[in-house]
This record gives structure tokens, sequence and C-alpha cells, in this order.
């Protein structure tokens, strides 16, 4: 099968020889290409996208009077949807109305902008050979996925106004002008289609879902029909790239589902009159349900360590499009056990919803809003943890029994969650505790991180994830630090990573440690959980975790053989956005936000460093005061035991103290009280426990807790 490598040397006579016209709807087509009548052979075929019953879309908007577009119950449904921030529909709008003016919005609110010139002299570019390192090619990227031509298509459906068809046509014509894609890189493993200007595989395959979308819209059908065959054109063009896939050999990663999975399977799904797309749909089908089986773990989690990507891209752009479109055309995509492995996965993500609007950040990119996520867990599976908490979360009626658990701790999962409610000004707490991280770009060296929520206010956790994700260099100093363990809530040994984080600057690719949970355990009254690391190699990191319910936490942090240099550890502990310090002292920090305010104690007064990194700004921020701070507190074994394998402890409480105002000196009365107490509530050796620790831990907060009043 002859396939083209430059778009713009596609024929007509291509694309009708490339239909099947004995397809059922399609007489009038073949009646006029048959008669040599190309152009109402062009009409016809337009004709036939509008009027077709079969197959189902996600959404269908083609007939008139026009209707508007519903794209908040399922924003998935929309490539305009990534990054998404609040009302997909306002977002819509707003960049439709932007790109009267020429100016392209990235997809998510408040992402970035870019002018493109009054006669589009600004279009972007990004040279994959030259370009690394010097820019991001973010903005490329997103563009030529064609996200533009939706927010065009809702602004058009939601006002009637021809100045959105207008410009439709006008951005239509110069993006195929800017951006015919030469494919120079024809193998079966490509990753990339052309280099020049950066198309990847993966983006190109997004690009030709926009362009069938646009079908199900009126938007497409108020254009000339010529204008709307090249669309047709450019669907076929891209499609039949996908089949130089058919012999390559199989890698475990989200681009290879997408690619040489989903796209060939929506592709005939969606355009079963092109015998070639057909042909494909059966092995795309196969390559989803590997992806499924060996990605999406037996208990609900993903083999690679991002809430993000897991949820949002891997489950939410992916994996459910295509489940749900087999659904609604009758197809067979997943069995049994690949099904089950999905309603797990979506069950675990209801169990790690916080109380606010997002997820917290664990692994690549900013946490996803939950109810998109929750909602798509019901449509693509009807999933009742997900239903539950929806309802739940939206003031509706919903099942108590059927809400995910308070605590869950599950190290091949990845995760530990402690919660006291599912309310907007609930505590909670998620911890990174995964084993058997697969092989990705999207993993962290977050090993034992912790985020923090007290009263519905997120106090610890990862404030920069998404921003730097989207604004990074390739190379760059701000790249490291992101994937590497000190812009994390854990504990450096001996003051420093595993790794300098120039060995996480440049490409793609985590290989992070395991961080088996060797204890857990739950009651009314709280949670306790106890996991390590070794990725040191040299000593090993224990963390404890308990929790009083509606009062605080407590962590305790080991480290065996924690005298080997006579550098202390640090426990690091990053700031939330809006997070203000009212005061700090002998190892105690007080902090406000909004109504909560809370206490941070620790064990052992010496040394507490409050600070901000300066690697963030000018580059990523636009000076000191745009980024938050950073707790350092360090420790180390006790001098007594330097000559042996000494193991060191420090341990931190911090408490509800929202409505309080401790003195000082009942604060310090506190400290003592926790440093007294800390070591016999815990084990006495790492091996040998003395009691439940949950229970001891969990009163020894309370008892400090009631000091405070």
């Amino acid at each position: 099968m002859h396939i083209p490598t430059y778009e713009l040397d596609v024929t007509d006579d291509e694309i009708f020889k490339a239909f099947d016209l004995n397809h059922e709807g399609l007489d009038k087509v073949k009646e006029a290409y048959n008669s040599g009548d190309i152009d109402t052979a062009k009409k016809e075929l337009v004709g036939y996208m509008m009027t077709r019953k079969a197959p189902h879309y996600f959404y269908d908007y083609r007939q008139k009077p026009l209707k508007p577009i519903d794209t908040d119950s399922n924003p998935y449904f929309f490539q305009a949807a990534l990054g998404l921030n609040g009302s997909l529909k306002e977002f819509c709008l707003y960049a439709a109305d932007r790109m009267l003016e020429n100016i392209y919005v990235l997809p998510g609110k408040g992402r970035g902008e870019t002018f493109l010139g009054k006669n589009f002299e600004n279009m972007i570019h990004f040279n994959f050979l030259t370009d690394q390192g010097k820019k991001h090619r973010h903005f490329l990227d997103m563009f030529v996925r064609g996200q533009h031509f939706e927010y065009l298509a809702v602004a058009y459906h939601e006002t009637g106004e021809r100045k959105y068809v207008d410009k439709f046509i006008e951005v239509l014509q110069k993006f195929f002008e800017t951006y015919p894609l030469n494919v120079v890189d024809t193998t079966p493993s490509a990753s990339r289609f052309q280099y020049d200007e950066d198309r990847d595989v993966m983006s190109a395959g997004w690009l030709c879902l926009v362009y069938i979308s646009l079908f199900y819209t009126r938007l497409t059908y108020e254009i000339p029909y010529s204008l709307a065959f090249e669309i047709i054109k450019r669907i076929w063009f891209l499609g039949i790239q996908f089949s130089r896939f058919e012999n390559d050999t199989y890698r475990a990663y989200n681009h290879h589902l997408w690619e040489r999975g989903l796209v060939p399977f929506i592709l005939g799904v969606m355009l079963p009159e092109i015998p070639a797309f057909a042909k494909g749909k059966k092995r795309g089908a196969e390559i989803v349900e590997r992806h499924t089986i060996e990605d999406f773990n037996p208990s609900g989690g993903y083999s690679e360590h991002s809430i993000a990507y897991w949820s949002g891209a891997a489950l939410g752009e992916m994996t459910s499009r295509g489940i749900i479109l087999a659904r609604i055309n009758n197809e067979k995509l997943l069995d049994e056990d690949a099904m089950e492995r999905i309603r797990k996965s979506f069950r675990l993500l209801a169990t790690l919803a916080s109380p606010g609007e997002r997820y917290p950040s664990i692994g690549d990119n900013k946490g996803p809003m939950i109810n998109p996520i929750l909602s798509l867990g019901v449509l693509s599976i009807d999933e009742s943890a997900c239903k539950n908490l929806l309802a739940k979360r939206n003031g509706e009626v919903y099942e108590e029994s059927e809400l995910p658990p308070m605590y869950y701790a599950n190290d091949e999962a990845g995760f530990t969650v402690f919660r006291n409610g599912y309310e907007s000004d609930s505590d909670y707490m998620v911890m990174s505790t995964k084993k058997n991280c697969g092989y990705t770009g999207h993993n962290h060296m977050d090993m034992l991180s912790l985020c923090i929520t007290i009263k519905g206010e997120e106090i610890i956790g990862e404030p920069y994830t998404g921003k730097l994700y989207h604004n990074i260099r390739m190379g760059s100093a701000q790249r490291g630090y992101m994937y590497n363990m000190g812009s994390h809530n854990t504990v450096l040994c001996y003051g420093n990573p595993i790794q300098p984080d120039r060995m996480y600057a440049n490409k793609w690719g985590v290989y992070r440690p395991d961080t088996p949970i060797l204890e857990f355990s739950s009651s009314t009254d709280g949670a306790y959980v106890k996991a390590s690391h070794s990725a040191y190699t040299f000593c090993r990191h224990f963390r404890e975790v308990a929790y009083s319910n509606g009062k605080g936490f407590l962590v305790r942090d080991a480290v065996e053989r924690g005298n080997r240099l006579p550098d202390n550890h640090i426990q690091r502990w990053h700031l939330m956005e809006n997070c203000n310090i009212e005061s700090s002292g002998n190892g105690f920090v007080i902090i406000s936000k909004a109504s909560t305010k809370v206490l941070m104690l620790w064990d052992t007064p010496a040394g507490l460093k409050i600070w901000k990194n300066s690697v963030l700004y000018p580059e990523i921020f636009k000076d000191e005061d745009s980024v938050f701070p950073i707790i350092d507190v360090p420790f180390a074994a006790p001098e007594a035991k330097n000559a042996d394998n000494a193991t060191a402890y420090l341990g931190m409480i911090i408490l509800d103290i929202s409505g309080k105002n401790p003195s000082i000196e009942v604060i310090e009365n506190a400290r003592d009280v926790l440093t007294k107490n800390i070591n016999s509530a815990a084990y006495a050796t790492i091996d040998e426990p003395k009691n439940s620790s949950q229970s001891n831990y969990i009163e020894l907060i309370n008892g400090i807790y009631s000091m405070m009043n």
C-alpha cells in the first residue's frame, strides 16, 4: 500500500479511492466520482458526513437549529480540556474571542497566550534539531493538535455569530498552509514524523481526531464544502500514517498506547468507510488491551507514578475515550480482566480525591480537576465509588457505604491516604509509596513524599510542578530540580539527594526506587503507616505517619546507618500558595491559610531553616516574592553512637490550631512532651516493636493537641 509522505501531495483522486464507495450511503458520491464530476463528489461526501447515522461519536451537534455544546459534563471529550482549570465552556469562549484577534491561548486557564500576527506572520515554530534547550516546545506541540478549532466551534454553537465561522475559515486555511506534515521518519518505530517543524506521532493522532470531531459540530457544514473536503483529505493523510506501525514492536508507555493502539482503533470505529482504517481496528484493540493489562495493575494503580498522567492522560484522554466509543458503537475493546483493572483504577482515583477541586501533585504536572475524572469513571464503567463521591461533592443523594475508604495504603497502587471525611473542609494526606514503577518519563524521585491538607486547606505539597513542567527548558537546572528529591517533601539523607540534579535535567525518564509499606493500621480514631526506601544504598530511610482524626498528623523519620557521614540529614517541607508564616521559633512554625491555622512542631529545636529556592527565579518566576517558603529541619544520629551504625531520628507534629493562640511557653512545653515521649511511643528499634505505634502515636498527638487549649 502506498502511503504518501507529504500532506500537500495528496490528490482528490486518492481520497475517493481510499473510500469504499460501495459502503451504504455513499451511492451519490460514487455516482458523481465515476462520472468524473469531482466537485459534486466532494459536496456529496461532505453531505454524507453530515447525515450518516452511524457510527456514533461522543456528541452530535450536526443538525440545525444550533445548540450549545455541552463541554462541562464530560470535558475529556475535547482536546481543549488539556490542563483543565475551571469551566471548559468559559475557557473556550474566552479563547475563541482571543482567536478573533489572532491570539492563540494554550489550553488550560492561565497557561499562556501568543499573538500570531495581524496577518498571521508570527505563526508558532519549533525545530526539534536546533531549538532544544533554547525554548519550550509546548506552544507548537499544543497548537498543532488543533484545540483552537474546538474553541471556535464551541463559540459558534453558543452564539450563532458568523464571525466565528469566518475566523475558522481563515485560521484553517492558514493552518493548512503553515503546517503541512512532511513525514521524514517512515519507520515502524517512529516517534516523530517531522523534525524541522517538530511534529510527533502523538500530536498527529490528536489533530486527526480533532478533525473528525469537527464533523460532529455544525461549524464544518457552514464553510464551503470544498474546504470541508480538505479536512477529510487531512483526516485520511494523517490516519493512513498510522498504518506504518502495523509491524512495530511493543513499548510499555502511554505514547505507544495512544499511537499504536487507540488512534488506529478509533479510526477504524469512526471511519469504517475507509478499508485501511477498518483493517487497523483489531490490532489497535489488541494493543490497547495489552497496555491495560500490563500498565494498570490489579490494585488499581498505574505503572507510571504520576496522578496527572495516569488519570488525565492514560485514563482520561486515552483509554476511556476508546472504552466509551467501543460501547456506544457495539465494538470489542477490552476483556473482563482489563475492564476490572480500569474499574479498580477509577475506584483508586476516588480514594485519592482531596477535599479541594484538584488532585495533589504526585509525579509530573499539576494535579487534574477531580470531578471530571469522577464523572468519567461513571460514564465509562458506572463505577460506584466515583458515582457516590461525585454525588456527595455535588450535594446530591449518595450511598454512604459506597464511598471510598477513609484510610488506604497500598504500595502496588502507589499511595497511602488518610482523611477524616469527604467534605471541603476535611483533613487529608497522601504519601508516595510505590513499588515497581514502570518505564516512564513522568516519575519523580519522590519516595515517601507527603502532601497534607488541614481543614480543606493545602499546607504541604508540591506548588511548582505544573508551572515547571510546562515552562522549563530541556537540560536546565530547573528541570533537574523538578524531577529530583529536593523539590519533594521527604528526607535528604546527609543533606543531599541520591544523585545531583543534573542527572535528571536532560531527556525523560526516572527509574524511581521502591518504597514498600511495612505496616498499616486504622481505627475510628485514626490511622498509622510505616514505609521505607533503600535507594541511597548506604542507609535506609523509614517514615512513620500517624493521624488523629481532626487533630493532626505525626511524622517520624528514621535514617538507619545515619551516622556514616558527619553531615546532617534534612527533613524538607514545601509550603503551598497563600500559606502565611505567622511566627517561628525554637523548633516550631505557625502557619495560617484562610481560616485555618496549624502548628508544625519538632522534637529537636536546633537549626530550623526557612528559605526560598533561587533556582526558580527569575527564569520561571519573576522574583523571590513569587515563590513560596521551604522549611528545612536538620537532624543527626546521637553523638554517643557515632562509633556504631546508629539510627538518626526526627519527629514532627502538624496540629490544627485554628481558633487557638498558644503562647510560646505552651509551645515549648508541648515540644518537651513530644521530645520526651516520641521515642517511647515508637518502636524501641527498627525491628522490635514495643506496642501498637498507632495507638501510642495517636495518644501523643491527642495529648499535645489538648495542651493547645
